[in-house]
């Protein structure tokens, strides 16, 4: 009987132990190209000051983003607050970059006990946000490569953005409320793909890589797609690599590529750290005021 727990858990160090050492692999594959340190860093410190800011600010976002999907579609089934599920995506986002990925699970049982929303509804929300991440990659790849290759930024930026609104407007059209929820999941889930692509286009003109908008459109969603991979949290060491072969790909070096993401991947611990550990306390907090509440209205209660 208790062969099915150890063997989870078996599972997931197994799982963390390869997605550390791919990014090991990839960290050393990039150090062995003869000069590529020395050229990484002096370009990273000759890019233009708003490239840095874009992507140390772009993590944040993308925290902001998956929380108000989420939310969106929980409202079909209780009540959520913009904070409270702010928090939750926070201690999530860290706590699933742990061997046994504890954050889904920590996150539906919250809702359980706090928000008296079923687990069934909880998953199916993950679900709906997962699909609708799916979803978004198809849009953007189909409005790259629908675009005419010499296309300026700013009619390449329209094109890109133009489902926003179109999405706002039939979510205020539709009659039904739960349709209208789902459809403002999927238009935070294209904005948070939005931010994706706009991290890896950055992080490229700092490395100073060329690469077209269908490509990079490509490269986001290998990124998101590794991301999903079921034995490690946030696509450890899978998101590199993939990352770096789909730029090969296209006739980049795979090294650079590679570099891009594990920069991406340093800024996002700098942020996952402090935001998942505030986030962590604050829901431990909440949890504990609200069964303390319980408990004592139940001691209050007079006894049958």
């Amino acid at each position: 009987m208790g062969g099915a727990p150890r063997w989870k858990r078996w599972k997931g160090w197994i799982g963390f132990a390869l997605g550390l050492t791919l990014l090991v692999a990839a960290a050393v594959v990039i150090a062995s190209s003869p000069g590529m340190i020395d050229e990484l860093w002096t370009k990273l410190r000759n890019a233009p000051a708003w490239t840095v800011v874009v992507l140390a600010v772009s993590p944040v976002l993308s925290w902001v983003l998956v929380g108000l999907c989420l939310r969106v579609l929980l409202l079909r089934h209780g009540v959520v607050g913009r904070f409270e599920m702010l928090m939750l995506v926070g201690s999530a986002w860290l706590l699933n970059h742990l061997p046994m990925r504890p954050g889904l699970i920590g996150r539906v049982g919250y809702h359980k006990a706090v928000n008296n929303i079923r687990v069934r509804d909880a998953v199916e929300a993950t679900v709906w946000s997962l699909v609708f991440g799916a979803l978004a990659n198809v849009m953007v790849l189909s409005i790259t490569l629908l675009l005419p290759a010499d296309l300026n930024a700013w009619g390449l930026s329209a094109a890109l953005l133009s489902p926003i609104p179109l999405l706002v407007v039939a979510s205020l059209l539709l009659r039904s409320r739960n349709a209208s929820l789902l459809l403002i999941g999927l238009m935070y889930r294209y904005a948070d793909l939005l931010v994706w692509l706009v991290r890896y286009a950055v992080v490229f003109i700092a490395l100073g890589i060329d690469a077209s908008p269908v490509r990079i459109a490509l490269v986001t969603a290998v990124s998101q797609l590794a991301q999903l991979v079921p034995i490690t949290g946030g696509g450890l060491g899978f998101r590199e690599w993939g990352v770096g072969l789909a730029a090969r790909q296209g006739g980049h070096a795979m090294q650079a590529a590679m570099s891009a993401d594990l920069i991406n991947r340093a800024i996002e611990t700098l942020w996952v750290l402090p935001i998942g550990l505030f986030s962590t306390w604050w829901v431990a907090r909440r949890v504990r005021t609200e069964f303390g509440s319980l408990s004592r209205t139940q001691d209050a209660s007079p006894s049958r």
